[in-house]
């Protein structure tokens, strides 16, 4: 059961953003739980972790919200990847260094979310409309973020294994000795 952890985890995030989320929306602006699952694992687990779980929710959002494939998967990817890197310059168990990578990451989100509606998808979503959806959803993002990412620490924390998958190690004996184990 362990090693089912995050990708179902990964698709009640997308559940709950595509059915329960819209119905919270303060204007255009409603949290978005799969891009703060996504800078959770870059930032708390590993970048690649993140960039995986980053291309499979954001296919499984694209395809759940009918929005153009592949854009929330390539978005949610690049900001994973993005995330991880910032992590190895900060503390991740500092709360207030959290919510400042999730509020500038939200800001970058929305932002490429808005060139790429603009430039590639040839639509017209404002620039005042931009604003104040990543203005709303940092707020959102800013207030819901250390409760999620301790709940989410806490729920997973015994996933360490994916980290041995991911890395490659050389220990491999130890990781097929905890594959026994657990399955």
């Amino acid at each position: 059961m362990k090693r089912c952890l995050i990708p179902l985890l990964a698709l009640l995030m997308v559940v709950l953003q595509t059915t329960v989320m819209p119905y919270l929306a303060i204007g255009e602006a409603a949290p978005d739980l799969v891009f703060l699952l996504v800078v959770f694992l870059a930032v708390q687990r590993s970048t690649t972790l993140g960039i995986w779980t980053a291309f499979g929710a954001g296919l499984l959002q694209d395809i759940a919200a009918g929005s153009p494939l592949g854009l929330n998967a390539v978005l949610l990817t690049s900001l994973a990847y993005l995330a991880g890197q910032v992590h190895r310059k900060l503390f991740k168990d500092n709360v207030s260094a959290q919510v400042l990578i999730v509020v500038l990451f939200t800001w970058l989100h929305q932002f490429l979310v808005f060139f790429w509606l603009n430039t590639v998808m040839a639509t017209s979503f404002g620039l005042g409309k931009w604003i104040l959806r990543a203005f709303g959803m940092s707020i959102f993002h800013a207030v819901l973020a250390p409760g999620l990412f301790y709940w989410w620490r806490r729920w997973i924390r015994g996933e360490n294994i994916y980290r041995y998958l991911i890395t490659g190690r050389k220990d491999q004996g130890a990781l097929w000795s905890r594959l026994r184990r657990i399955g």
